[in-house]
C-alpha cells in the first residue's frame, strides 16, 4: 500500500553536510536535458523516528498556472425568504455546492463532524483546542468548490438583510469570532472580522441551550463585497477547548421568519458493511503456528469477511520479473483456515514496477500460478480471487513525462489479468488512491488515461475492468472538504453506475510526517558566488543523473557548511559555480495524524467508520471497509487509549 500522501519519487540518498538533504534522480525520468530550463518543482521532507529524507515529487520546465479566475456572482433561486447555505442534515456538501473544513496553525488543533447533538438534532460539531501560539476554527464555503476557478460563482447577498445560524455550547461560555470573506479575501487566505458571536445572541452568551444568532448584514464592513461572498468563518477566541454545535445557516430577506431549529431525527443504523484487511507477513505466519492462531482468532473476533493475503513466494525459485511462485503444500492450511471462518481470500501481490511492460509477463505468470493452485487443491483450500496493489505514481516521472506510459501499462496489465482470472472463475480486485479522479492542485485537471479509445479518469478505467476496488481513502476524519466521505464519493457514484463494488480503505499503520516544498520561476546560477538566504533547493547535473539538494534555512548554512557542500559537489566532479538554485516558495505541513489512525485512539477510528458508513449506505456500490493492515489494526485495538 502507498504510504505517501501523494505520489513520490524514490532515489538514492547520500551522506551530506548538516542542514542538507540530497536525492539523486535520473535525467531521463524527468526529461532534464537542461537544468536552467526547470521552472517548477516539488519536494517532500519525510521525517521518521530515525531522521529525515528527501523525495522528489515534481520537476518540470513550465510552472503550472491556475486556470483563469473570473470573479462572478449568482443570486440563487429559492422558495420563500430564506436561503439555506448549510443545514448539516443530509449531505457532506452545502446547498450551494461547497464544503466546510477546519483550519489550524499548530500547535492548536481542530476537528469537525456531522451527527446528532445530545438532544438528537443533527448538527455540525466543532471542537477547537487553541494554544497561545496558534489559532483554529472552521470555514463554510458559499460556492461550488468542485467547480474550477474559472467556472465558480460566488454568492450575491445584496438582496438579503440578515444572516442567521443556530448554536449551542457543550459547556457554555464558548467564545467564537465570526468572520466573512469575499472572493478577493479568500484568494488572500484571509477573512474580515465582524464581531464575537455573542454579540448576535439575545442572551449575550453561548450556553448549552440552542440559540439563533441573528446578524444584520449592514454590520458587514465596507471593504467586503457583498455580491461575491465566499466564506463564513468561525474562529476560536479563548485558549483551551471550545466545543459547539452549529445548526442551519441561512441568508434571509427579512429579519423575521428565520429558519426554525430542526426537530430531532431518529437515527437509522447503517447496514452492516463487509470488513476487509491486508495481510503482508504471510511468510512469517507460515513459520509461526502461534502467531497464525492469534491472527485467525483476531480476524474472527473482529468479524472480517475478506482478506487480501500476500503471496509469500518460494525461496530460491525464480521466474520472470514480477512472478511469484506458490508452494501449495505450505499455503493450503492457512487458506483453508481462513475459508473455514467464512472469509473470502484474495491472493495478493503488487509493486509499482508492475506497470512497466517488462514485468507484465511475470505478473500474468503469477495469476496463472494462482489458477494452477486452485485446480490442484480441495475446494475449501482455494482462493476466492486475485488482487493487485500496483501504484505507478511511486515511480519517477509519474508527475512528469512518464505518466501516460505508466498508466497505459497499468491498464493493459489489469485487462489481461482480469481476463485470465475470470476465465478461471476468480474474482479480481485492485487497490487505487482516492485522488485519481480528483482535480490537481494547480491545474484542476484529473489523472486521466486513454484506454480503449476513451480518455477519462484512471479510476474509472480500473473500475470498468475489475470486480471491486479498494480506495486508499487515507484520512482520519469523515466529513468536510478533506474527509473520507468527500474523497470516496466520486468512485462510489461511478461504481454504482457500473454495477461494481468499492471498499473504503483506512490506514492504521505508522507513517512519517511530511513537509511539501515548492519552488518555481527562473533559477539562479552559481552557489558560491551568490549564496542564497533562507531555505532553497539546488540542482546539479552529472552525466546521467541530477543531484537534488534541499538546503535548510540560511542561518544553518554557515561558511563551514557551505564549504562542506562545495566539497560534496566536487567529490562528484561538480563545480559549485555550475549549479542552479531556487528559493523555496511554499511549505505545506502534512502531519501523519491526518492520514493514519496510528496516532489516534481506537475510538476515533470507530467514529469515522460509523460516520462514513452512514454517509455511504445510500450507495449499492459500497462494499464496506478495508483496514490497512491486519497487524497494525490489531495493535491499535489492543491499546484503545493510545494517542501520540
Amino acid at each position: 500500500m502507498c504510504l505517501a500522501v501523494c505520489c513520490c519519487t524514490r532515489g538514492s540518498a547520500q551522506g551530506t553536510p548538516r542542514g542538507i538533504l540530497v536525492r539523486t534522480v535520473a535525467r531521463g525520468d524527468w526529461d532534464l536535458r537542461d537544468l536552467a530550463a526547470v521552472r517548477f518543482g516539488q519536494l517532500a521532507l519525510v521525517t521518521t523516528a530515525t531522521g529525515s529524507s528527501l523525495e522528489v515529487r515534481r520537476l518540470q520546465q513550465e510552472a503550472p498556472l491556475p486556470p483563469p479566475r473570473l470573479v462572478r456572482s449568482v443570486a440563487p433561486e429559492f422558495a420563500g425568504s430564506n436561503l439555506l447555505v448549510a443545514d448539516f442534515a443530509h449531505s457532506n456538501r452545502t446547498p450551494l455546492g461547497g464544503y466546510y473544513n477546519t483550519f489550524v496553525q499548530p500547535p492548536s488543533l481542530a476537528a469537525a463532524s456531522v451527527g446528532p447533538a445530545p438532544d438528537g438534532r443533527r448538527s455540525l460539531q466543532l471542537m477547537c483546542r487553541r494554544r497561545d501560539s496558534g489559532f483554529c476554527g472552521l470555514w463554510i464555503q458559499l460556492y461550488d468548490f468542485d467547480a474550477p476557478p474559472e467556472a465558480r460563482s460566488y454568492l450575491d447577498a445584496r438582496s438579503f438583510t440578515t444572516l442567521s445560524f443556530w448554536i449551542r455550547g457543550r459547556r457554555g461560555g464558548e467564545r467564537l469570532l465570526l468572520k466573512v470573506a469575499d472572493a478577493d479575501w479568500e484568494l488572500r487566505e484571509d477573512a474580515v472580522p465582524l464581531a464575537e458571536v455573542t454579540q448576535f445572541l439575545a442572551t449575550g452568551q453561548v450556553d448549552t441551550a440552542w440559540q439563533q444568532a441573528v446578524v444584520p448584514l449592514d454590520r458587514f464592513p465596507s471593504n467586503l463585497r457583498r455580491q461575491t461572498l465566499a466564506l463564513l468563518v468561525f474562529e476560536a477566541l479563548q485558549p483551551g477547548t471550545t466545543a459547539v454545535d452549529l445548526g442551519p445557516v441561512a441568508f434571509s430577506r427579512a429579519p423575521t421568519g428565520l429558519p426554525p431549529l430542526p426537530e430531532p431525527q431518529g437515527t437509522q443504523p447503517a447496514r452492516p458493511p463487509n470488513k476487509a484487511t491486508w495481510i503482508w507477513n504471510t511468510a512469517e505466519l507460515l513459520e509461526d503456528a502461534e502467531q497464525q492462531a492469534a491472527l485467525l482468532a483476531f480476524l474472527q473476533r473482529e468479524r472480517f469477511d475478506h482478506v487480501f493475503l500476500q503471496l509469500p513466494g518460494v525461496p530460491g525459485r525464480r521466474g520472470a520479473p514480477g512472478e511469484v511462485a506458490i508452494d501449495a503444500a505450505s499455503l493450503r492450511p492457512l487458506v483453508a483456515a481462513l475459508n473455514h471462518l467464512d472469509i473470502r481470500v484474495y491472493a495478493l501481490d503488487g509493486d509499482p514496477h508492475y506497470a512497466l511492460p517488462r514485468f507484465h509477463a511475470g505478473v500474468l505468470g503469477t495469476v496463472e500460478n494462482v489458477i494452477r493452485y486452485n485446480r490442484q487443491v480441495r475446494e475449501e483450500e482455494r482462493f476466492f480471487g486475485v488482487r493487485y496493489d500496483i501504484e505507478p505514481y511511486i515511480l519517477p516521472g509519474f508527475n512528469g513525462p512518464r505518466r501516460e506510459l505508466l498508466l497505459e501499462g497499468l491498464l493493459q496489465l489489469t485487462a489481461a489479468s482480469v481476463a485470465r482470472a475470470h476465465a478461471a472463475g476468480l474474482k479480481y480486485g485492485a487497490d487505487i488512491p482516492f485522488w485519481y479522479d480528483a482535480p490537481a492542485e494547480y491545474t484542476y485537471e484529473h489523472v486521466t488515461a486513454e484506454f480503449g479509445g476513451v480518455r477519462k479518469p484512471a479510476s474509472e478505467h480500473i473500475i470498468d475492468l475489475v470486480d471491486n476496488v479498494s480506495i486508499m481513502d487515507y484520512r482520519t476524519v469523515a466529513y468536510g472538504a478533506d474527509g473520507t466521505v468527500r474523497h470516496a464519493s466520486g468512485e462510489l457514484e461511478y461504481a454504482q453506475r457500473r454495477g461494481k463494488r468499492v471498499f473504503v480503505g483506512l490506514e492504521t499503520a505508522e507513517l512519517p510526517d511530511e513537509v511539501l516544498l515548492d519552488f518555481r520561476g527562473d533559477p539562479r546560477r552559481g552557489l558560491a558566488q551568490a549564496a542564497p538566504a533562507g531555505e532553497f533547493v539546488v540542482l546539479a547535473a552529472a552525466a546521467d543523473s541530477v543531484y537534488v539538494l534541499h538546503v535548510a534555512e540560511r542561518a544553518e548554512l554557515d561558511s563551514s557548511a557551505l564549504a562542506e557542500l562545495e566539497q560534496h559537489l566536487a567529490e562528484r566532479g561538480l563545480e559549485a559555480s555550475e549549479v542552479w538554485w531556487w528559493p523555496i516558495s511554499r511549505r505545506v505541513n502534512v502531519p501523519a495524524d491526518k492520514v493514519t489512525f496510528a496516532r489516534h485512539d481506537a475510538r476515533q477510528l470507530e467514529t469515522v467508520l460509523e460516520q462514513t458508513a452512514t454517509a455511504f449506505q445510500r450507495y449499492t456500490s459500497f462494499a464496506g471497509f478495508a483496514l490497512h493492515f491486519a497487524q497494525s489494526y490489531r495493535d491499535l485495538l489492543a491499546d484503545p487509549d493510545r494517542a501520540r
